[in-house]
């Protein structure tokens, strides 16, 4: 596996660029992690005791308010890295991680990242980097939720998604590689199925969305931006 893991971590956002050695010494120092469709990696409140790396699949991250509803806060695919949050303070898990597709993770210990990260200090400043940037996400996200109605909730979410897992076809359509249903989507933007529903349907009569194969597939991208702007000012969303 120790192979397998060198190559991965090159496209890792916490690993990517490192010299080689380190990512030898990081590499022998995980292990991996399978998962099913379906199968939790690890639930809100769960005490820490590392990170993961994604090399193959497609995470699920949840959080549960206080009466037990879900939100979807973001989807991770092949490079991202999840559990980051424990290794700086060691509080409990921020959210749910579940496997939306079959997975092949690197688990590294809290432990190990330590011991690894003191002798090259450049790994704690890759640390902070990417906690910036969850929390600039999360700022983002409160943002659009506050000030966006559903409309705008939802073009952000399919932009982001085609950001993350799409990928671009001719005339500059983008296709977001997973199938995601309007329930899911509802998760994401805090909405009804229904009214997801009725606003998927009148963007696919305005030309704006349609679906290939059952994968959503954005084929006015512009459109979808212009949506935002007007409506959320000065906020840096795309």
């Amino acid at each position: 596996m120790a192979r397998m893991e060198t190559t991965g971590l090159k496209d890792s956002v916490l690993f990517a660029g490192l010299p080689v050695d380190i990512l030898e010494e990081l590499s022998s120092a995980m292990r991996p992690v399978r998962l099913v469709r379906g199968e939790t990696l690890f639930t809100q409140e769960d005490e820490p005791d590392g990170c993961y790396s994604v090399f193959e699949g497609l995470l699920k991250i949840s959080i549960l308010d206080a009466e037990g509803n879900e939100s979807v806060i973001a989807i991770l695919g092949p490079g991202d890295v999840t559990g980051e949050m424990g290794l700086g303070d060691g509080t409990p898990r921020s959210a749910t991680v579940i496997a939306l597709e079959p997975s092949v993770l690197a688990f590294l210990a809290t432990r190990d990242f330590n011991r690894i990260a003191e002798v090259h200090p450049v790994i704690y400043q890759r640390l902070l980097k990417i906690v910036s940037g969850r929390l600039r996400a999360t700022n983002e996200t409160v943002a659009v939720h506050q000030n966006l109605p559903l409309e705008g909730r939802l073009a952000h979410v399919l932009l982001r998604l085609a950001e993350g897992i799409g990928r671009p076809l001719e005339d500059g359509r983008l296709l977001i590689c997973h199938k995601f249903t309007q329930a899911d989507l509802g998760l994401m933007t805090g909405s009804a199925r229904e009214n997801v529903s009725r606003q998927l349907n009148q963007w696919s009569n305005e030309g704006i969305l349609s679906k290939l194969d059952g994968h959503y597939c954005i084929v006015a991208p512009e459109r979808l931006r212009a949506i935002l702007i007007p409506t959320v000012g000065n906020i840096d969303l795309l």
